[in-house]
C-alpha cells in the first residue's frame, strides 16, 4: 500500500508497532505466481525460497495428487515484507491507540506520540483497531492457524502435502522451503493438538526452529467510512476456502490506491466488490455448506474429487477458486452428489440458521 501511495506522490506515515517489519511471522508463505505477474508494483522474488509443482492432498485414508508447472512460490515472509517496505517511511515499535477527528482531520494517538493525517488506513491484521473505531461492522469469525519450522530433510520435494481434518476448511500441512526445513502447520479450532497429532502420524523427526501462529479472518466487513479505510486482514480480504490472504491483500490495495488517487474514497469499497465480491461471496457459501455436512457426506465430496482430479488440474485457479467449483458442479456425474448434498443440508438446522444470517448480512450492511 505504501509504495502505491508513494507512487502516486503522497507521502504515507506508517506506523508498525513491532520492532522489525516483517516479524514476527503470521503466515504460511505459499504464494501463487499471480503475486509477482499480475501487480502493479510486483514485488522482488528475493524473497523465494522454492517452487511448487503441485500437492497431494489427503482425507482419511484417500488421496490424489494435483500438478502445475509453478503453480505457486514457497518465501521467506519477513524477507518478502521488508523488500516492500524499502524507502518509505516507517516508525517501529509505535503502537496505535486511538483516533480522534480533528477539524478535517485525523488525530492519531500512539505510544510515541500522536500524529496527524488525511487519510488513515487500516491494515492492521484480524483484531482491526482501526476496523472497529471507525464504526466498520461485518459478520467476521476468526479461526487459528499455527506452524512449525522444523529442520527434516524427508519432504525435501516440490509438492505440498495437505491434510484434511474437515474438509475443505480445517487442515494440516507441509511445506517444504527447499533448504533442508519444512513448514508444518494446522488451521482448526484446535490447531495444537491437530498439529501435534498430525506430526506424531507422519513421523515427522527434527529440531523445531521457529514457531509462528496467529487468527485468520473468515467473513465479510465494511472497509471504508468517511476518510477511513481498511485493507488485507482488517478487511477481511481472505480467501474462504484455503486462508490465504496476500494476493487478495495486495490487489485490494491497489483498488484502494486508485480510489485516493481519484479523490474518491467511497469508491475502494463499490470497486472492490466488482472485482472480488461474488467470488468471496460464493467461496464463503461454498465454505458454509462444507462446515455443516456430516462426515459422510464430507467423505463423499472429497472422493468425487479425487475421481476428476484431473478436471481439477484444467480448472483450477490458485486465486480463485470458484472456477474449480463450478466446473465440478457443470459436470453430469456430479448431480447424484449434489442431491445427496442438499438432502444433507435441509435436515441441518445449522446450515439452515446460517444462510439466514448470511442473507440478512448481505442485505443489511
Amino acid at each position: 500500500m505504501g509504495q502505491l501511495l508513494k507512487r502516486d506522490g503522497y507521502s504515507p506515515q506508517i506506523i508498525e508497532e513491532d520492532s522489525e517489519i516483517g516479524r514476527p511471522i503470521r503466515c504460511a508463505g505459499i504464494i501463487g505466481q499471480g503475486i509477482f505477474k499480475d501487480m502493479e508494483i510486483p514485488p522482488s522474488k528475493e524473497s523465494i525460497l522454492n517452487e511448487i509443482q503441485g500437492a497431494e492432498i489427503s482425507y482419511k485414508d484417500s488421496s490424489f495428487v494435483i500438478k502445475r508447472n509453478q503453480v505457486a512460490f514457497i518465501i521467506d515472509r519477513a524477507v518478502f515484507d521488508q523488500s516492500l517496505s524499502r524507502g518509505l517511511d516507517v516508525a517501529l515499535n509505535t503502537k496505535f491507540t486511538g483516533l480522534s477527528r480533528i477539524g478535517g482531520r485525523y488525530k492519531i494517538e500512539t505510544n510515541k506520540g500522536d500524529f496527524t493525517a488525511d487519510i488513515v488506513i487500516g491494515a492492521d491484521g484480524p483484531n482491526s483497531k482501526v476496523r472497529k473505531l471507525a464504526g466498520l461492522r461485518g459478520n467476521i469469525k476468526l479461526h487459528k492457524g499455527l506452524q512449525y519450522r522444523i529442520k527434516n530433510e524427508q519432504y525435501g520435494g516440490e509438492l505440498v502435502d495437505v491434510q484434511f481434518i474437515h474438509p475443505f476448511h480445517e487442515f494440516c500441512w507441509v511445506i517444504p522451503e527447499g533448504n533442508g526445513i519444512i513448514r508444518v502447520g494446522a488451521i482448526s479450532q484446535r490447531p495444537h493438538k491437530d498439529l501435534e497429532n498430525f506430526i506424531k502420524e507422519k513421523g515427522i523427526k527434527g529440531e523445531i526452529v521457529e514457531k509462528n501462529g496467529g487468527l485468520i479472518p473468515i467473513g465479510s466487513t465494511a472497509i471504508v467510512s468517511e476518510n477511513i479505510a481498511v485493507v488485507g486482514d482488517a478487511a477481511c480480504q481472505i480467501k474462504p476456502i484455503t486462508s490465504g490472504g496476500i494476493y487478495y491483500g495486495m490487489k485490494s490495495a491497489e483498488i484502494l490506491a486508485k480510489a485516493i488517487r481519484n479523490g474518491n474514497l467511497a469508491d475502494y469499497q463499490k470497486d472492490w466488490r466488482e472485482k472480488f465480491g461474488q467470488e468471496v461471496d460464493f467461496c464463503l457459501l461454498a465454505r458454509g455448506v462444507m462446515e455443516t455436512l456430516n462426515n459422510g457426506t464430507q467423505e463423499r465430496i472429497f472422493n468425487y474429487m479425487k475421481d476428476n482430479a484431473h478436471l481439477i488440474e484444467q480448472l483450477g485457479d490458485f486465486e480463485n477458486h470458484s472456477s474449480v467449483i463450478w466446473g465440478l458442479a457443470a459436470n453430469p456425474k456430479t448431480y447424484q452428489t449434489i442431491g445427496i448434498t442438499a438432502f444433507d443440508l435441509l435436515r441441518n438446522p445449522k446450515f439452515i440458521k446460517g444462510t439466514i444470517n448470511r442473507l440478512k448480512h448481505r442485505i443489511f450492511k
